[in-house]
């Protein structure tokens, strides 16, 4: 919903609301996020990065090269990785961030662990579940949420 502004206007059968017009307009919104792309270095980096995504977070492979890979996360939306040798393109930090649902932080974080990732902070408990920031093998900043029961 988009909802414009307008100061002491009065027209037909818009809703009037202390001297103001408020128009609301339904938009239909067709974008969706439906894959993101991470660098990581050509090599055995990129068969890393796959195992990592695929055994430590639970991800299905589609297709893996040594270029390129794509993972699904669910039917709508997918992980490619892409393997380059330029240094600028690898540049990792805080942003993009993208948040993985699961069902047992614990085993995720002890299997991750084991598979290069560390923790960047301690585990939040706030009320509606566990949350947790890992630096993935390849340095790239992934969260873990646990809902609460």
């Amino acid at each position: 919903m988009l909802y414009l502004h307008k100061q002491n206007a009065k027209i037909g059968n818009n809703k009037s609301r202390g001297g103001r017009l408020l128009i609301i307009l339904s938009m239909s919104l067709t974008t969706r996020l439906a894959r993101t792309v991470f660098m990581v270095r050509k090599g055995e980096c990129m068969t890393k990065a796959v195992d990592f995504y695929h055994n430590g977070l639970g991800l299905s492979v589609l297709r893996h090269s040594d270029e390129w890979a794509e993972l699904s996360c669910g039917r709508s939306f997918t992980l490619n990785l892409r393997a380059v040798t330029n240094e600028s393109q690898l540049s990792v930090g805080y942003s993009p961030l993208i948040s993985f649902e699961v069902s047992d932080m614990d085993t995720v974080i002890a299997k991750c662990v084991q598979m290069g990732a560390h923790l960047d902070g301690p585990i939040q408990y706030p009320a509606h579940g566990k949350v947790a920031a890992m630096r993935s093998p390849d340095g790239h900043m992934i969260g873990l949420y646990e809902p609460s029961v």
